[in-house]
């Protein structure tokens, strides 16, 4: 685990004499508070405190039967002025980036291979604790890797949740992260969305109604995607995560904040002359989005960060930021389940983000040039939507301000066979057809050669017992998900398959 000394603030004064260490120890589930430290691996961190101990207590092989001495990744060079369009067109530089067991590196592969503790290499906590300073700002926080948000996820369900817990989400979400909950026992509670994301008035009104009695235990955490929130597309402005920010300071609720796609923002007004004074790390902060991390002077906030987005998904590697107590329950589960994140991939990183590689601040241009790219495809996939789909009234979409979907609505109750029914079977039942006809409009696409994901697979339902006021969620599945970074050619060829099949079955 790593302190993150923040350079600079970004909590408002008054808030700033908040700051302080609270007693979160209620928010543990029953298997984490009953958890014991790994015995063998408390041993190995006494170890590594002491520079030369010989160590004759662990198993490790010993580095000289390594049959690997040197790994060489190469690169694109981010001198270039727009380094992805030159690593795509085949014309920039390149860069060797290497790391070694016996020559001088910045994580020797004798360290990088051998076991290590949950945490994650002390040399990549440093560098990323260092890229969330400059990013985010936070107060107090700790950092400890991961094997990608999934994995980091689905330890802080197992660290906050137990069977009958009820936790806050969007209404439409990820679903294989939700999923990922219920074997634990955990009930999901969806909060309602606009076009702008969570509705901070309504994740209120259920905290402020909540019955114990009929609904069991008041929800205590808060999963949400705040940039380009999976499936919808959405990102909460500022205003929208401050308010919610103060209803979880309010009723003590634990934030997860699962921001993989925080670094693909767009129509950012980066400014060239801070690129050119403090390089483009402080551009890049001074617009990107502010993260819940960076307001949070309760340490209540369990940040999920991952390089599936801006590196490569196979990499399966990312960071939790948050604070010291949960972080060290978070290690402990680690030390027990699945160890440490890859060598290898700690070891590329290391390179990566060293002074041999990009460094920070040119990973962050690799990033800002990244943005360009994404920008552009989703650029146009607005147009030939607009050309190809909206134009027939049948469906449209909002422009995402950031990540990689496309939220389009259909315009189900245009369709001839659409039916609403005046009269409930029961409260809170759904009234119309409109989750028929959309799987009927999903198989018809799927036959003519196109995948979208239905709304239906990120529909999240009250399973608490409360009597929703507003409809049923299956009344408002109306919405595909598609996403906008393949390649030229199947946006058009995508959009216009969809715009047939779209008319097609408006026609019966």
């Amino acid at each position: 685990m790593v302190y993150i000394h923040p350079t600079h603030e970004r909590v408002d004064p008054v808030n700033n004499l908040k700051k302080r260490q609270l007693d979160l120890s209620r928010h543990l589930s029953v298997e984490a508070k009953a958890r014991l430290p790994n015995p063998i691996k408390a041993i190995w961190k006494v170890a590594q405190v002491k520079p030369g101990t010989i160590n004759m207590g662990n198993g490790d092989p010993h580095h000289t039967l390594y049959p690997v001495c040197e790994m060489n990744f190469i690169v694109p060079s981010v001198s270039e002025s727009d380094p992805v369009q030159a690593w795509r067109a085949g014309t920039g530089d390149q860069q060797i980036i290497a790391s070694y067991k016996d020559e001088p590196c910045a994580l020797s592969l004798r360290t990088a291979l051998a076991y290590g503790a949950g945490a994650g290499l002390k040399h990549v906590r440093d560098a990323l604790a260092e890229l969330n300073d400059r990013i985010h700002a936070p107060p107090k926080h700790m950092v400890s890797l991961s094997l990608g948000n999934a994995d980091a996820l689905t330890k802080c369900y197992r660290l906050l949740g137990d069977p009958g817990d009820s936790f806050l989400c969007e209404e439409f979400t990820f679903s294989a992260m939700t999923n990922a909950a219920l074997p634990l026992g955990i009930k999901w509670v969806p909060i309602r969305m606009d076009k702008d994301g969570l509705i901070p008035s309504d994740m209120e009104k259920i905290l402020a109604n909540w019955d114990e009695t009929l609904q069991g235990k008041r929800p205590h955490v808060l999963y949400t995607i705040p940039c380009s929130q999976n499936p919808t597309g959405s990102t909460l402005s500022a205003e929208r995560r401050r308010q919610i920010y103060d209803l979880a300071h309010e009723y003590d609720i634990i934030i997860l904040e699962d921001d993989p796609y925080f670094f693909l923002q767009y129509d950012l007004d980066i400014q060239t002359t801070t690129i050119e004074s403090y390089g483009y790390t402080r551009a890049m902060a001074d617009v990107l989005p502010r993260s819940f991390l960076s307001m949070d002077y309760d340490g209540r906030v369990m940040r999920l960060d991952s390089f599936s987005k801006i590196l490569a998904p196979g990499m399966r590697l990312g960071w939790v930021t948050c604070n010291d107590f949960f972080a060290e329950k978070l290690d402990m589960l680690t030390d027990s389940s699945s160890q440490h994140p890859h060598g290898l991939g700690q070891a590329f990183i290391s390179e990566l983000l060293g002074g041999e590689g990009w460094g920070v601040d040119g990973f962050m241009k690799w990033v800002s040039s990244l943005c360009r790219e994404y920008q552009r495809r989703r650029d146009l996939f607005m147009d030939v939507f607009r050309r190809e789909v909206e134009s027939s009234g049948l469906a449209s979409a909002e422009t995402p301000k950031s990540g990689m979907f496309v939220w389009i609505k259909i315009n189900v109750e245009r369709h001839p066979r659409y039916r609403k029914s005046e009269k409930l079977d029961k409260p809170g039942a759904p009234v119309t057809n409109t989750a028929d006809l959309m799987n009927e409009l999903f198989r018809k696409l799927l036959d003519c050669g196109l995948v979208m994901m239905p709304a239906s697979t990120f529909a999240i339902v009250d399973q608490t017992g409360r009597i929703p006021t507003d409809g049923h969620i299956t009344d408002r599945v109306n919405f595909f998900r598609a996403t906008f970074v393949g390649t030229d050619e199947v946006i058009e060829d995508g959009l216009k398959i969809f715009a047939r099949g779209l008319e097609e079955f408006f026609c019966y």
